[in-house]
């Protein structure tokens, strides 16, 4: 027999006031290589246990001042020994001894005369039981350690995503009420944070430049990426480009962030430029979807100009595109999150689907952003949505 944690021998409390008792059982139990320590009464029993507590304990029930059952309510009272196993040994033969003996905790029962193979056989039994129900509660404690530490892990990985997130939309100019060009946006990042970003300014006193660009990949590196993408086109750092061209823009973009520089991170982006003198509306597009073009009427156009996601080809070129801008007229400009949805029969919202509720929305409608993203949370089942949710809005006067 071994014990329940180690290979060290099983280390057995026997408890008999009876001094031939303690020595026959003492001296099977030694033969099968157990450590036993023998007490004569409960008192010392319970001394004992809680001083060295054993791996099981083989109890009489008759004893003098303190019989075994009280012993064992005491022992299952005790934090640390509520769970040692307890065979009673008894000359007790009623039913009723027997069940009062499992009600008060006892695992097992042997009766008095008891033979040699019937004492080591229930000893081993419940021992190997207490081993595995040991390596049952040590392999629970691991596993909720892990759990605590995934857990924190998890807490601190949310926070990291937050205060990413909060970072992007800090970068994104407000909303512009009044003017030639006014704007409005909507930025709901998902739970792992896409690589969406969305911006707009005035590049001098006649042209309005407007983007919205999407990373691959979710998380911070996304997240990094894109802030670094909006900052370049903010600041306009980068040399020998023009950007009242949308072309060149774009092949500067990705010439400056090719993906196998940025771990594999690719992005699209759609970006165009408002001349207001002439009302003309120059962009190009790097793989993203084409923005919709709404006149004053509501009548819709989508705005593309094909060209590859920037940062997979040094050598990509990109078309210019061009459309005059009467006078009411609104482009949305949005990434896939935002149609991309998954809905709860399986199927998955499609980007006409979009243009059809944007077009159907009055031309006076006070937020029609916000009223897209709740017909898109709706759509998917009232469930967060998966991907970034990004829109930008600008409506020509």
């Amino acid at each position: 027999m071994r014990a329940t944690s180690s290979d060290n021998p099983a280390n057995v409390l026997l408890v008999d006031d009876t001094p031939a008792n303690l020595q026959v059982l003492g001296g099977i139990l030694r033969d099968q290589g157990c450590v036993v320590r023998p007490v004569p009464s409960g008192k010392l029993a319970l001394r004992f246990a809680e001083q060295d507590p054993p791996d099981i304990i083989l109890l009489d029930i008759m004893m003098p001042e303190m019989d075994g059952y009280e012993v064992c309510r005491r022992l299952k009272q005790s934090g640390r020994l509520k769970d040692l196993p307890i065979i009673f040994i008894s000359a007790l033969q009623e039913t009723t001894d027997k069940v009062k003996a499992f009600c008060e905790g006892g695992v097992d029962y042997i009766s008095k005369s008891f033979q040699f193979e019937e004492v080591e056989a229930r000893v081993r039994t419940h021992l190997n039981i207490r081993r595995l129900q040991v390596k049952l509660e040590s392999q629970n404690r691991e596993l909720s350690d892990l759990n605590h530490a995934l857990g924190e892990s998890r807490k601190a990985l949310e926070s990291e995503l937050a205060h990413a997130a909060s970072y992007v939309v800090s970068l994104i100019p407000p909303p512009i009420q009044a003017g030639d060009v006014q704007t409005d946006w909507l930025y709901v990042p998902s739970t792992h944070l896409g690589g969406d970003s969305l911006g707009y300014h005035w590049t001098d006193d006649s042209h309005f430049a407007f983007y919205l660009l999407d990373v691959s990949g979710h998380g911070v590196g996304s997240a990094l990426l894109s802030v670094s993408i909006l900052n370049t086109l903010r600041t306009q750092s980068l040399p020998d480009t023009d950007f009242h061209r949308p072309d060149q823009v774009l092949a500067a973009l990705n010439m400056r962030f090719p993906a196998k520089d940025q771990y594999g991170l690719y992005f699209t982006i759609w970006y165009g430029v408002f001349h207001r003198k002439d009302r003309m509306l120059r962009y190009a597009n790097a793989g993203h979807p084409p923005a919709l073009f709404l006149d004053a009427s509501r009548q819709g156009r989508d705005l593309d100009a094909h060209g590859i996601p920037a940062g997979l080809f040094p050598e990509a070129v990109y078309c210019p595109a061009a459309i005059h801008v009467p006078s009411g007229s609104r482009i949305y400009l949005f990434s896939d999150g935002c149609y991309e949805i998954q809905k709860p029969d399986g199927g998955v919202g499609t980007r006409k689907e979009t243009i059809e509720y944007l077009s159907g929305l009055p031309g006076g409608h006070s937020a029609p952003l916000d009223a897209l993203y709740r017909h898109s949370i709706s759509a998917q089942g009232g469930e967060n949505l998966a991907d970034d949710f990004s829109i930008l809005s600008a409506r020509f006067a």
